[in-house]
């Protein structure tokens, strides 16, 4: 890890008045973020069978079979790209929710991984930062392969769709660090399912299959409240080149979300290993 002995760095206690991430050390972040990389690597074709298999079929499935049964258009665009959005979306954000809950529950309970690392100089922050980062980069990886298969098929429309992975980086942001938070307070692995749940039953508020104006007034208000939403719509106005005032906003939402849910996080594992 870092070369630096563990006595350079700053001891402050969990309820100091510093943020989390004034604690962070990138030196300790790339190391741990490279050492997953690595881990990858050696599995990566076996890795790369869902972000290829899932978005085709789902592209046929919705855009394709239930395109058929409905409007050609919706919100004034192919069904195609509409609910292309919302695959690239869903799956993107769903990888990193996955990477920072199963994922991370094994590399710190049953692989002791984290308990390791954590008898080098690397602080909690700077782990919890670095699995959080790590989680946003398989993101990433899956959210140039769908949005390739959505170019093939038809369903990115403009050209402002080579951009459509950035607000689902700050939705896999905020995703990976609400998910590991919940992680950190976990001691039970079948206690995922009620974070599952929850997490299955509320995507289908977030627009990504269907216009959030057609729900009830109170659905409506529950799902502009949650960040995946934003980042949902947003990738869908690059998608199709059509901007709102309101995507402003939304952008701003999601970064605030991330960096709260990230502060969060790095500070609910520092109590779990640590503290």
């Amino acid at each position: 890890m870092s070369a630096h002995v563990s006595e350079s760095k700053p001891t402050v206690g969990i309820r100091g008045p510093l943020l989390a991430y004034s604690r962070i050390d990138l030196g300790d972040v790339l190391s741990v973020w490279r050492r997953n990389l690595l881990v990858h690597l050696r599995t990566w074709k076996v890795q790369m069978v869902a972000p290829i298999m899932e978005p085709i079929f789902s592209v046929l499935a919705f855009g394709w079979g239930v395109g058929a049964l409905v409007t050609s258009r919706v919100q004034n665009v192919p069904y195609l790209t509409f609910v292309g959005a919302g695959i690239l979306a869903f799956t993107v954000i769903m990888r990193a929710m996955f990477e920072t809950t199963y994922a991370s529950y094994f590399r710190m309970v049953y692989q002791s991984t984290y308990d390791a690392i954590l008898a080098t100089p690397v602080e909690a922050e700077s782990l919890a930062f670095a699995e959080i980062l790590w989680a946003v980069t398989k993101a990433l990886m899956d959210a140039v392969i769908i949005l390739f298969i959505l170019i093939i098929f038809g369903a990115a429309t403009s050209p402002w769709a080579a951009l459509a992975p950035l607000p689902l980086l700050l939705g896999s942001f905020f995703i990976a660090g609400l998910s590991l938070g919940i992680t950190a307070h976990i001691h039970d692995i079948d206690s995922y399912n009620f974070y599952m749940a929850i997490f299955f039953s509320l995507i289908f508020l977030c627009g990504a299959w269907f216009p959030i104006d057609v729900l009830p007034r109170p659905l409506q208000v529950l799902a502009w409240a949650l960040p995946i939403t934003s980042a949902i719509d947003l990738t869908r106005a690059l998608l199709t080149g059509r901007f709102l005032p309101r995507h402003v906003l939304e952008a701003f939402y999601l970064l605030v979300m991330a960096l709260v849910f990230t502060e969060w996080a790095m500070r609910s594992l520092r109590r779990r290993m640590v503290a």
